[in-house]
């Protein structure tokens, strides 16, 4: 009884299963990184694209922007005379929903600014202002 040699992979077979996981981890890498230096507020700012009053000495500003083609960004800031703007809260939308446009409604609660944004087919999302009043 002869054993059987198992014939050796060629050279470049073996090169490329061992260089694979390499070039993954490195275009994953680059995904993120163009990910994260596109939402650089230097490099991208959000611009301010409404402002509605709630009550009195309290509006409801949101800013957008668009730092990759595909993906646009929204954010809720609450403005509160006397005080510095405190952001609600940031929705990516991608491209599909962009055109589609979606409403969104500011209100008070409890004395707290409250946004609602309506994402069809996704549900509701809402941003509640914190109670600064409450201790930590």
């Amino acid at each position: 009884m002869t054993k059987r040699r198992i014939p050796m992979p060629p050279r470049w077979l073996l090169f490329v299963l061992g260089i694979l996981p390499a070039v993954l981890a490195i275009g994953i890498f680059a995904f993120i990184a163009r990910f994260q230096l596109a939402h650089d507020e230097a490099r991208c700012p959000f611009e301010e694209r409404e402002t509605r009053d709630v009550a009195s000495g309290l509006r409801v500003r949101e800013d957008a922007r668009r730092c990759l083609p595909e993906i646009e960004e929204h954010r809720w800031l609450v403005l509160r005379d006397g005080h510095e703007p405190l952001e609600l809260g940031r929705f990516p939308l991608e491209a599909e929903q962009i055109t589609a446009g979606f409403p969104w409604s500011a209100s008070v609660d409890d004395g707290r600014a409250v946004v609602t944004v309506t994402n069809e087919g996704r549900g509701d999302l809402v941003f509640r202002e914190p109670d600064l009043s409450a201790p930590h």
